[in-house]
């Protein structure tokens, strides 16, 4: 334990020489997936995806909404998380906090992931939950856009996680939002995708339906 200490407080010491900028930059060279281009792009997907979102989330402030969702993925690039891949987001948060950013900007980067499962917190805070939406959104869109669906019992990119992790931002916080808008709008930030807007969308209003049955039978 107190090597693996030594190891995680050495990497904290060289992380900090660096900002999330930099971090975020370095994006560019990590893959999202195949014909989802690069985890910059999806960066900026959801910058702009969240900033829409913003208006239906009340008091969002849209300075800090834009600053979260561009450094959301920032620590990827850190040597912290490349050690401990758990902690991203935690990492990224604590950075922003060092980096002396807003606090709810901080808690954006630490919350976006969630929620993870049915039992796992979701986030309150509007900031964190306009970057979380947009996040989720922005992966459905994308995997459903190049056929990837759950088929059966296989769901290697966790899409149907990511589908009850909308719904529980949606109900649990009060939000009103076209989710048919959502997607197009989601739907036009990427480029060469296979199956066309509108078909994306009329596919993951289906899929959400059967997720939300399954929400509400639990």
């Amino acid at each position: 334990l107190r090597a693996r200490l030594s190891d995680a407080r050495f990497f904290w010491d060289q992380d900090l020489k660096v900002t999330l900028p930099v971090f975020a930059r370095r994006l560019e060279a990590r893959l999202f997936y195949a014909g989802l281009g690069t985890m910059l792009d999806k960066t900026r997907r959801i910058s702009a995806l969240a900033q829409t979102i913003a208006s239906a989330v009340g008091n969002a402030d849209p300075g800090q909404v834009i600053d979260a969702a561009e450094l959301a993925k920032a620590d990827l690039s850190s040597s912290m998380v490349g050690e401990f891949r758990e902690l991203q987001g935690i990492v990224g948060s604590h950075y922003a906090r060092h980096e002396h950013r807003p606090a709810a900007v901080a808690q954006a980067i630490a919350e976006h992931y969630s929620p993870l499962g049915p039992n796992d917190k979701c986030p309150s805070a509007p900031v964190s939950v306009a970057v979380a939406l947009a996040d989720k959104i922005d992966t459905l869109v994308g995997f459903f856009g190049i056929d990837e669906k759950p088929t059966g019992s296989r769901d290697p990119f966790a899409l149907r996680r990511a589908a009850l992790g909308v719904i529980r931002l949606i109900l649990e916080n009060g939000v009103r939002l076209s989710l048919t808008k959502t997607f197009a709008q989601a739907h036009g930030n990427y480029s060469g995708l296979k199956a066309a807007g509108d078909r994306v969308a009329a596919d993951l209003l289906d899929f959400f339906a059967d997720r939300l049955k399954v929400h509400l039978r639990d």
